[in-house]
Order: C-alpha cells, then sequence, then structure tokens
C-alpha cells in the first residue's frame, strides 16, 4: 500500500496538491491524515497520466507517488537544528577570512573542515551556508561543494538577482575565462 512519508505537513501536501493542481477538494477542517487519503486516490487513479507543469519538477503522477515516498526534501528545521549549522557556517567563514590558515580557527585539521562542509551543504536555504560554500570554493586545488537549494528558495534568488540587474543597464554574465599569455 502506497504511503506518504510523515515529514510531509499538512500545508506541505496542500501546497502540492495546489502546485500540481491534483484533482482534489479539501478544506480547512480537514486534517493531514484526511488530505493524505485524497491525494493517495487521487495518484492511484492517475498513475500513468502526466502531471502540468509545475515547481517540483515532477512530470508523471508515478515520479510524484516515488516523490511523496521518502523524506521531505524541504523539512523544517528545528530552530536548536539551525543554530548549530550556522555557527558551523560561520566557523568556516571565519577559517576562510583567515586566509585559508589553520591557525586562528576553530579547526585542528582540514579534514574537520571538509567532514563540516559534508555537514552543512544540504542546508542550502541558509544564507551562511551558501557563503561559507561560496568562500571554500574560491580556494585552488580543493573540494568544490555546491549548497543544495531547494526549488523554492532558488526562484527567489533567480527572481532577486534578476531585479537586481533590472535596475541597471549593466548586463552581468558569470562565465568561466581562460586567459593565456605568450
Amino acid at each position: 500500500m502506497f504511503q506518504i512519508h510523515k515529514s510531509f505537513t499538512k500545508y506541505d501536501l496542500i501546497n502540492i496538491a495546489d502546485n500540481l493542481k491534483l484533482n482534489i477538494v479539501y478544506s480547512t477542517n480537514d486534517n493531514k491524515n484526511d488530505i493524505k487519503i485524497k491525494i493517495r486516490d487521487c495518484i492511484q487513479k492517475n498513475l500513468q497520466n502526466s502531471l502540468n507543469k509545475n515547481d517540483y519538477n515532477l512530470f508523471t503522477y508515478h515520479e510524484l507517488y516515488l516523490y511523496l515516498n521518502k523524506t521531505n526534501p524541504n523539512k523544517r528545521l528545528t530552530s536548536k537544528e539551525r543554530d548549530t549549522i550556522i555557527n558551523i557556517s560561520k566557523k568556516i567563514i571565519n577559517y576562510c577570512k583567515n586566509d585559508y590558515h589553520l591557525d586562528g580557527s576553530f579547526y585542528d585539521s582540514k579534514q574537520d573542515i571538509i567532514d563540516d562542509l559534508y555537514t552543512i551543504k544540504r542546508y542550502g536555504d541558509i544564507l551562511s551556508v551558501r557563503k561559507a560554500l561560496e568562500l571554500w570554493n574560491i580556494q585552488v586545488n580543493e573540494i568544490k561543494f555546491n549548497p543544495i537549494i531547494s526549488i523554492k528558495k532558488k526562484k527567489i534568488l533567480e527572481e532577486k538577482k534578476r531585479i537586481k540587474n533590472l535596475n541597471s543597464k549593466l548586463i552581468i554574465k558569470r562565465e568561466k575565462i581562460i586567459l593565456t599569455f605568450d
């Protein structure tokens, strides 16, 4: 039997149903279980069909089924977890601003830093995580880390970038350039 993972909240499920334009009717009086049942029934009826264009990059009901079976990728952090992630990010930022030297940082070895980078990269929605990874990636000959950012946050960041570029006539393109000197 198809189960929706417990990490999805009532509001997550409503947001998914609205965004995907699922053919279900719900009210504010419905609890999480009621909405789960309605979504489950809708998926089972339409398993072979395709979905409308959406923010989740899901194209079929089968993909939606697989998405809802797994842990919610947009799971909200508790304030304690968030504080921990931010503190780790600040330590990495401190290391980077200290010219990448271990002497004045909170770390004893580069491996400790790399372990922390692997820990925080999943939380790319947090500004200090993105900043820490950006500063870390400036280094040459080191492992590059890209933050994992939710689709919703990516849209917000792209919109901010678009608005920022809209106000000026200057168009900024970020590309790799290779210069060779003879």
